[in-house]
């Protein structure tokens, strides 16, 4: 029988992750030693916010390393993560999903840069899913419900986002700057749902927590964690990942189910 696999919410963070020697690079890490080899990941990116729910595909048979950040050192710019494609899955994810379109797409750095520590072989399949900009918060409770499935047939779901994101507070320069009241409430407020499987806190957080909206002045950094949400199962037990914060205002708080 095939094993259940894991869903995870990773705050990923900084770029700079990928050539740090720090504590979230290091649990990740460690991490990785706990997971099985799954069969294939699906991930749901905050870096793939769409006008459209859609699946990517590949036309050769490794993705596309796409380096969607700006401004940083080159050395991030030589690292790649090519993993291998598998449209067949991709195929069958827009079954599930009710036919959504299947688009040619590279893996954004909110997919491959956890994966660069949690699969450093990058030998797994890896598909990803966009996040549909247009849809109400518990539409996309009900995508992740629908995508559990795939937890029985062997595929780990990865959701990557950030628990708290404002960029135009970020301290680059000191990665463990105290972190902002306004962020370690949102924080809390997020954790506390979560644990408690409160699924209609994180539903309503824009109108129940009231500076849900200096953390994310975008939604798209938020939205992966409902993903995650949906896809829990009453036996699931979970582990509560990276509770920390890196400079200063970004929450790298992530949950596993398993």
């Amino acid at each position: 029988m095939t094993q259940t696999m894991p869903s995870l919410f990773i705050s990923h963070g900084s770029p700079m992750n990928l050539v740090l020697d720090n504590r979230f690079t290091q649990a990740l890490e460690t991490l990785s030693t706990r997971l099985v080899l799954p069969k294939a990941i699906l991930v749901v990116s905050a870096h793939w916010y769409a006008d459209q729910t859609a699946v990517s595909i590949a036309s050769g048979i490794t993705y596309e390393t796409l380096y969607d950040f700006y401004g940083f050192p080159p050395s991030l710019y030589e690292l790649s993560y090519e993993s291998p494609s598998n449209n067949s899955l991709s195929k069958h994810v827009s079954d599930l999903l009710g036919g959504i379109p299947m688009v040619e797409r590279g893996l954004d750095h909110g997919a491959w840069m956890p994966l660069y520590y949690l699969f450093p072989k990058a030998s797994i399949p890896v598909i990803e899913l966009s996040i549909n900009k247009h849809l109400r918060f518990d539409e996309h409770v009900a995508l992740g419900k629908k995508l559990a499935s795939l937890r029985d047939e062997g595929v780990m779901l990865i959701a990557s986002g950030n628990v708290t994101h404002n960029l135009g507070t970020v301290d680059f320069y000191t990665i463990d700057a105290t972190p902002p009241i306004w962020a370690q409430n949102v924080d809390a407020y997020i954790d506390h749902a979560f644990v408690q499987n409160d699924i209609q806190s994180l539903i309503d957080i824009e109108r129940r927590c009231e500076t849900f909206k200096t953390a994310h002045p975008s939604v798209d950094h938020y939205v992966p964690l409902l993903y995650t949400a949906g896809s829990r199962r009453a036996d699931d037990t979970l582990s509560v990942l990276t509770p920390f914060f890196q400079n200063a205002s970004l929450s790298m708080r992530g949950f596993m189910l398993h």
